[in-house]
């Protein structure tokens, strides 16, 4: 920029000319226009300073504007032309004081009047020689060279400069033009800049007052750039020593190849997180830290590496400490699982005494007082055996170990098979219950029969257990919910009844509507828990409505899915006598002499031959002895267990049937059995009828 340009030569508060206008470029298109009409052009400031000019005469600047006197007329008549442009002319046509004509037109930018674009130096007519020969003569000029300039000074018409006005004219527009879109280009800069200044200061605010630690290095060496508070505080130094530090020497020496790696990779990922290292807070002491790193590139082309580390000392040491937490509770529930699933075995192995000798008196015992007191023995066993399976149910729903089926079913059919079930029961009170099924739509659903039988099994059991007189009625309906058909059981009583808070109290485990209930009726309050629990399982719902002395409304709404399929109408419940396995070899593996009285007595109503082994191995060496047609299996065994007795047993024989005898009934055992390869399973205590089921096979 040239010397001159002083903040007093500003054309407004905020520009020079040559900010606005590019003097180069329009120089350049000045001197092409010049060439080619020989016209001389120049650009001049408001100051009268010579910006821009072309071709102009020897007469101009060899002699005017070199001598002082005439450079004083050549500034006079500049300045007198401009001000003839700022009153608003268009252009102006002036001879100056120096004799030559000038024409200017004016360039304005945004309503303001900041230059001048020149042409002429030329003559009108031609010029008095003898007039610029006095003048020679009077300023000091060589005579013979001043007027052979002169006479080369171009003559025109007033109607041949007229196209050159024009075109000078249109050129100062566009240069005006030029020059405001250059105004408007550095203000858009200019708040750019300001925004960009306003959001580097709230980003650095930001960092500052950011509760975890951000960090700027450099990429070649490493080094601190800037460290925030927060950064400082967890490391336990100042920021003007960490500017002589790097990142990497403040993390553990373990972890540096974890973090050397994520920095090599950063040119090609632009960035790293979850980058789990230790950094040093203090001699000896490290905390846990989470990186987030992303490579920015400067406007100067330096590349910064910005780092966000958060300190997780304390959630990983409560993360920890809930992993410790979690494993004690899962040891705890395996434990009570363990616990449940030995206490099981261990009460259903003398319950298969107590059931079984039940089972065989059955059919002997005629006397009528000694029948009624078998009865109640056998009723009183089975309750308990329902207890001991409540135990077990309610524990595998805890511990989520409960599968569901999805096989076809009708609910007619288990609604029917409850009443012949529990129908006695209700008889023998003189209770009349009643079976109401809905005829107006299709019983054919998908879910799991058995689950859903033990719920309206508790439900109805307990209804007729709480009703003294009167009546249970089951209903079967559908209704529609959300466009869906859905199938309704409705159990009503007329028993007991219960208020609001028996009502709340009935869910509970182990509670019943109050003591007095429990010592009246019995039993151990986990039946409508374990209802509830399936139904949430099955995403069904149950509603309770009840009045203390007049009885109680179960609704039970299952969604199950219509069912396309058809459903085999069930088999009646079926007695079966003892098979005829007459020149059939039974081999009885069960350590417990109880047990194996048990079995025994039921199986020489088959007349089969028994063999009797007190242990796996034992069962080993004998199966290999009398190679028998059937096995019945225990699994829990001295010596060797069931498990590698039958894996034995089928090696050497597999399509020996093997079947288990056992009082580890749960799914995740029953799953196990058909694992090894035992072809069927019976639960302890033996139901005989079931035994019998499972021979009648083989006869």
């Amino acid at each position: 920029m040239p010397d001159y340009l002083d903040p007093a030569l500003r054309i407004t508060p905020q520009y020079f000319v040559e900010e606005l206008i590019d003097i180069p470029k329009l120089t350049e298109l000045l001197e092409l226009y010049s060439n080619a009409t020989k016209m001389v052009t120049a650009l001049l400031d408001l100051h009268g300073n010579v910006l821009i000019a072309t071709n102009w005469q020897d007469s101009c600047t060899k002699f005017h504007r070199k001598n002082e006197q005439t450079c004083a007329n050549c500034l006079e008549s500049d300045t007198a032309l401009a001000g003839a442009l700022a009153a608003g002319n268009k252009y102006n046509v002036y001879r100056c004081k120096n004799g030559l004509v000038d024409v200017a037109t004016p360039v304005i930018i945004e309503g303001q009047h900041i230059a001048n674009l020149f042409t002429g130096q030329f003559f009108f007519e031609p010029p008095n020689l003898e007039e610029f020969r006095q003048k020679a003569r009077n300023v000091g000029f060589d005579e013979e060279q001043y007027l052979d300039a002169i006479q080369r000074v171009p003559v025109y018409s007033e109607s041949e400069i007229e196209a050159h006005f024009a075109f000078l004219a249109k050129l100062a527009e566009m240069v005006a033009e030029m020059g405001a879109n250059t105004i408007k280009i550095k203000q858009m800069n200019k708040k750019v800049i300001q925004e960009h200044d306003v959001l580097a200061s709230s980003f650095s605010k930001f960092i500052e007052m950011a509760p975890i630690g951000v960090v700027k290095n450099r990429i070649d060496n490493g080094r601190f750039l800037l460290a925030n508070d927060a950064f400082s505080r967890l490391v336990g130094t100042d920021k003007l020593s960490l500017m002589s530090q790097t990142l990497r020497e403040l993390i553990a020496p373990a972890d540096r190849e974890s973090f050397d790696k994520a920095i090599v990779g950063l040119p090609k990922s632009k960035a790293f997180g979850d980058l789990n290292v230790h950094i040093q807070v203090a001699p000896n002491s490290y905390a846990t830290v989470l990186l987030h790193g992303v490579l920015v590139e400067e406007t100067t082309g330096v590349k910064s590496i910005w780092t966000v580390v958060q300190d997780i000392t304390e959630s990983m040491t409560l993360q920890a400490n809930l992993i410790e937490a979690i494993d004690k509770a899962n040891m705890a529930s395996n434990a009570k699982s363990d616990f449940l699933a030995n206490m099981s075995h261990e009460i259903r192995t003398p319950m298969n005494g107590v059931l079984g000798s039940l089972q065989l008196l059955e059919n002997q015992v005629t006397e009528p007082q000694n029948k009624k007191l078998l009865d109640a023995s056998l009723t009183s066993a089975r309750s308990l055996l329902t207890i001991i399976n409540d135990i077990l149910d309610f524990s595998k729903l805890e511990a989520g170990k409960l599968k569901l089926e999805s096989i076809g079913l009708s609910l007619s059919q288990i609604i029917e098979t409850i009443i012949s079930d529990i129908g006695p029961t209700a008889h023998k009170k003189n209770i009349k219950l009643y079976a109401h099924i809905s005829t107006d739509s299709n019983d054919q659903w998908l879910g799991d029969p058995t689950r859903i039988r033990q719920i309206l099994i508790n439900v109805v059991s307990n209804a007729i257990k709480f009703t003294k007189q009167g009546e249970v009625t089951i209903s079967l309906t559908t209704r529609v919910d959300n466009g869906q058909r859905l199938p309704v059981i409705t159990i009503t009583d007329t028993g007991i009844g219960m208020d609001e808070q028996g009502v709340k109290a009935l869910f509970e485990r182990f509670e019943q509507a109050d003591t007095s209930t429990t010592r009246s009726f019995g039993g151990t309050g986990l039946g409508m828990s374990i209802t509830r629990n399936l139904l949430t399982l099955m995403n069904g719902t149950i509603d309770i409505q009840s009045q203390l002395g007049k009885g109680t409304t179960v609704t039970i709404a299952l969604p199950l899915e219509a069912d396309s399929s058809t459903i085999s109408q069930p088999k009646k419940v079926e007695l079966f006598p003892a098979p005829d396995l007459s020149g059939k070899c039974i081999l009885v593996a069960e350590d417990n002499d109880i047990n194996w009285l048990i079995v025994s007595t039921m199986l020489k109503h088959t007349k089969a031959t028994l063999v009797h082994a007190k242990d796996g191995q034992i069962a080993i060496e004998k199966f290999a002895t009398v190679t028998p047609d059937i096995v019945l299996m225990d699994i829990h065994m001295p010596n060797m267990d069931g498990i590698n007795a039958c894996h034995h047993i089928k090696q050497h024989s597999p399509n020996t049937p093997v079947i288990v005898l056992t009082a580890s009934i749960m799914s995740d055992d029953i799953a196990m059995y058909e694992r090894v390869g035992f072809d069927d399973w019976l639960g302890k205590p033996l139901e005989m009828n079931l035994l019998y089921k499972k021979l009648s096979v083989f006869q």
